[in-house]
């Protein structure tokens, strides 16, 4: 008998799933990787008092009650450089010029925007007062001591680099990439390399997998086509095993006879479930080999890439302890689409003039994987949507 496990089941097995080691890498390595560790910042951004505009740093009191008319006039000291300290200190009364980004000088509070400074031989005339720290950038302002700027599970990206270089970080703790092994079951399948004599099937989902496997941060493998054969796969199983954490095999998976998937499970290790109450994607089963798991996925393209797109992209996520970052949008229906209750469904759809169209097709048609903008999904307990209702368009 079928094991068969509803989503929110299976999303449950993954959270006993143990997470992958830590690694220390350099930054120039870091992108796409999982932080293991929150990023603290260990000294204060941008660590000086600066000036946000270009202008004329000064006392604030200099300026108090001045105008066009009846200017404040300081005596210019020259100019800060920036990158560098400030050679002078201010007094009452003096000013210095001062481009975006430099360091206040000792004495100064506020600085006038250049707009409002009119310079004069040796001195600057000020037709704007300015409050206090007008137009400075504080010591901490940025980043302060202490201040998580990068939380544990994040994925790297380029934004995290600048932050990282920027507070002196050159090497980050991150999560070791998850080992993943592929590999395609069928006498019916060829290499999409291979010329192609009908009724033969090129191998799409070996390459889909790797693909979105990689795109996922995992080290994955194609290990290529396996026949029809219990022993050859088992032993390309087996072998995987031993230098993977997910062994993902496509096909295989429905109740047929020449289907070896389940038996090569169940001389490996504990069989967790056999078919999941979604469509498409009901064939797909499950097994745990001491901290590892063999995954078999359907055949058809479509079931294929829905398991892996919304399950088991969850169980690489768990290992890698990585935050999942939403990207759905929310959209109306374009037409009524009515489904049969009891399963989970996952709707491919067209996004157009911000309503989102049904796209009806079979799971074994690889067109839709090129057509689809999303998918909906549509809970087990309901008939289906209406047109004009809100709906959830994942991405």
């Amino acid at each position: 008998m079928l094991k068969v496990l509803n989503v929110s089941e299976v999303l449950n097995i993954f959270e006993n799933a143990k997470e992958v080691d830590n690694e220390n890498v350099d930054i120039n390595s870091a992108l796409g990787r999982v932080l293991a560790e929150d990023v603290v910042a260990c000294e204060n951004l941008p660590g000086f008092k600066r000036s946000s505009v270009d202008g004329y740093a000064l006392i604030s009191n200099d300026t108090y009650l001045c105008s066009e008319s009846m200017p404040a006039i300081l005596k210019n000291k020259g100019s800060i450089v920036i990158g560098e300290r400030p050679k002078y200190s201010l007094n009452e009364g003096e000013c210095i010029y001062i481009p975006t980004g430099a360091m206040l000088p000792d004495g100064a509070d506020a600085v006038a925007m250049i707009e409002d400074c009119e310079e004069l031989g040796d001195e600057v005339l000020i037709n704007k007062p300015t409050s206090r720290w007008e137009n400075v950038v504080f010591e901490d302002d940025d980043v302060k001591i202490g201040e998580v700027v990068i939380k544990k599970g994040t994925v790297i990206e380029d934004r995290h680099i600048a932050v990282l270089a920027g507070l002196g970080i050159t090497n980050v703790n991150v999560k070791r990439k998850v080992k993943a092994t592929v590999i395609s079951t069928g006498d019916e399948l060829i290499s999409p390399y291979e010329k192609r004599e009908i009724p033969k099937v090129r191998d799409i989902n070996g390459y889909y997998l790797t693909s979105a496997l990689i795109k996922d941060g995992c080290d994955a493998k194609y290990k290529g086509i396996s026949k029809d054969n219990e022993e050859e796969l088992f032993t390309l199983v087996k072998e995987s095993l031993e230098e993977s954490d997910i062994v993902f095999i496509s096909g295989g998976s429905s109740a047929g006879n020449r289907d070896f998937t389940i038996n090569i499970m169940e001389r490996l290790g504990e069989v967790l479930f056999h078919g999941i109450a979604i469509k498409p994607g009901k064939p797909t089963l499950m097994a745990k080999v001491g901290e590892k798991f063999i995954v078999g996925l359907p055949g058809h393209p479509l079931s294929c890439a829905v398991v892996y797109r919304f399950i088991m992209s969850e169980l690489v996520d768990r290992m890698l302890g990585r935050i999942k970052i939403d990207n759905s949008l929310i959209l109306k229906m374009g037409e009524n689409y009515h489904k049969a209750k009891g399963r989970e469904e996952y709707l491919p759809v067209t996004i157009e003039g911000g309503y989102a169209y049904p796209i009806y097709a079979k799971s074994s048609a690889i067109s839709v994987m090129a057509k689809c903008d999303g998918f909906i999904k549509i809970e087990r307990d309901l008939e289906g949507v209406m047109k004009e209702q809100e709906v959830i368009v994942m991405r």
